[in-house]
């Protein structure tokens, strides 16, 4: 049975990325919540980086449960082209942004390329 981290890694980095987008940006919240939430973002990047910041983190909740399900179901090898999609997304923001947490998402990239170039070297 191999190890399941691959999921797992996604669902902490994500859980890391949302906390942080609360914490960090808690006066931009309370400013949203005040507002009424609904149309509060607009076109005010003080708004919509901590907006996007968490929508980032919950679509890597979504990828990162989703991995770990077919992890959890042996489902192997994973799609490469979720490898190279994850390794092309980190190589762009770490070109746009390299003091960020988006480091974090080479080692699950390369583990997902390797994962599928093994599986298919060996049959």
């Amino acid at each position: 049975m191999k190890k399941r981290w691959i999921g797992r890694w996604m669902i902490g980095t994500a859980t890391i990325h949302t906390v942080f987008a609360f914490v960090v940006y808690a006066e931009v919240w309370i400013k949203i919540i005040s507002a009424g939430i609904f149309d509060t973002v607009g076109v005010d990047p003080k708004i919509g980086a901590p907006a996007l910041f968490l929508l980032w983190g919950l679509l890597y909740y979504v990828l990162g449960f989703t991995i770990d399900a077919l992890e959890k179901k042996e489902f192997t090898p994973l799609p490469k082209s979720l490898g190279w999609g994850l390794l092309f997304n980190g190589i762009i923001a770490v070109v746009l942004m390299p003091e960020s947490g988006f480091w974090l998402l080479f080692p699950p990239a390369i583990a997902v390329i390797r994962s599928n170039r093994r599986k298919i070297d060996a049959t």
